[in-house]
């Protein structure tokens, strides 16, 4: 498995809001749209003025995205790791 860094923004993140979490559903990255399959993990960076969410999901393409919810709706794809 290798890891490439992507750091763009993502259009849009389909997100279900549970019990005060955060659940991404499926994301939409250029013109293509992935399904999440699994919440690998998530976890909050709350080091900066505005607290970051950041995830790890396994999309349907079987590739692994790290996402990161930056506040006023901004998400970005950080890394994609590739089998």
């Amino acid at each position: 498995m290798h890891e490439e860094q992507i750091s763009e923004p993502l259009q849009k993140v389909y997100v279900l809001f549970e019990g005060g979490k955060i659940r991404p559903r499926a994301l939409l990255w250029g013109t293509r749209r992935y399904k999440v399959v699994e919440i690998n993990s998530s976890w909050i960076d709350r080091s900066l003025r505005l607290p970051r969410h950041g995830f790890s999901l396994t999309v349907d393409s079987g590739e692994i995205f790290q996402v990161l919810y930056e506040g006023n709706a901004a998400w970005r794809l950080e890394y994609i790791l590739i089998d």
